[in-house]
């Protein structure tokens, strides 16, 4: 599952020129030799042009972030057995199993070699003791964001709402602090002990998701027979931890029409559809609309109307989330 994440490069690129030369460079093959690794994180990409191998060495040196965390999580993954029973616990979660947006700090590039086949092979490096200090302050800066919330939070058990947004952006943060500092333990496991925050990633999460739970939600959808947009909204729902259930925290009321046009062309039956949902908290404000309509064709009016429904649950999950997010994220007191 692992992608190669975005490269974010801070500092000065070291450009030292191509050499062209038939004689392989030492480095090529052995980077080490120059960039020793108790000082260094190095890496060598090949490709047509230089910034293709320059990419090609910041994803070689991602996989070297990708083979540590992977053996920290087997590591995670125990099994233990007595006479009378099997026990096995795993206590890591998919949200870090592999970092599918991870983000480097720092990566330089110095040597660059033109083989005599117009081929470039670029070294991408990492400083060990200079990216260690970048790292430890942007996880301070986050450990300060995550406490800064949590405080928040406690502030706000009245507003339920404010509660889980300002939780859910302290696990945001949170998550952003692990990352940083499972990289830093490939990078400088020294400074580890002295950046790890004294929050229990854990004990956040299950904060938000206590508190999620107790924001109870209602359900109307006029014109689902089907009730086939209802099970689409109680899916929606339920990614946010929230249950349906009353005394409701949030109102969903939903109304959908999906007419036959009396359009027939080249064999595909023709349909309208339409949609307005909104959102409304106890107060009775609207804190989330989502409208769509178009056409849909299909061979039958089954199948047409198949693909309406399609396309409508398609807007809920995505631009339903989306402004349900924007909503969260203006709760939060910022500083």
């Amino acid at each position: 599952m692992w992608k190669t994440g975005c490269i974010t490069l801070l500092g000065l690129t070291m450009l030292t020129g191509c050499l062209s030369s038939n004689r392989e460079p030492d480095w090529v093959a052995n980077p080490k030799t120059i960039y020793p690794d108790e000082r260094y994180l190095v890496a060598v990409g090949t490709g047509d042009t230089r910034r293709a191998a320059e990419n090609s060495a910041a994803a070689s040196l991602s996989r070297i972030f990708e083979s540590h965390i992977e053996s920290d999580e087997r590591l995670l993954d125990q099994s233990r057995e007595t006479l009378g029973s099997f026990e096995r616990t795993t206590d890591f979660s998919s949200d870090i199993n592999i970092l599918s947006s991870q983000t480097l700090y720092n990566i330089q590039y110095a040597e660059a070699w033109k083989d005599p086949s117009g081929r470039y092979h670029v070294v991408a490096y990492l400083n060990r003791r200079d990216t260690a200090e970048i790292y430890r302050a942007k996880i301070d800066e986050q450990t300060s964001r995550v406490n800064f919330l949590r405080t928040n939070a406690e502030l706000s058990d009245d507003k339920i709402l404010k509660k889980y947004a300002t939780l859910r952006a302290a696990n945001f943060h949170a998550l952003e602090a692990d990352l940083l500092l499972r990289q830093l333990k490939v990078i400088h496991p020294r400074s580890v002990p002295d950046s790890t925050p004294s929050y229990s990633l854990n004990q956040l999460r299950k904060a938000l998701a206590d508190t999620a739970k107790q924001i109870k939600v209602k359900i109307n959808v006029d014109g689902d027979a089907e009730n086939r947009m209802a099970a689409t909204l109680q899916d929606f729902i339920t990614r946010y931890g929230f249950v349906v259930g009353t005394p409701a925290v949030l109102d969903i009321q939903a109304r959908i029409n999906v007419d036959d046009t009396g359009e027939r062309e080249q064999g595909l039956v023709f349909v309208r559809f339409e949609l307005l949902l909104q959102i409304t908290d106890q107060n009775d404000d609207v804190v989330v609309t989502v409208r769509n309509k178009g056409r849909e064709a299909h061979k039958t009016m089954e199948q047409a109307r198949t693909r309406s429904f399609r396309t409508l649950e398609q807007s809920i999950q995505a631009g339903g989330a989306q402004r349900l997010d924007v909503y969260f994220d203006s709760l939060i007191d910022q500083r």
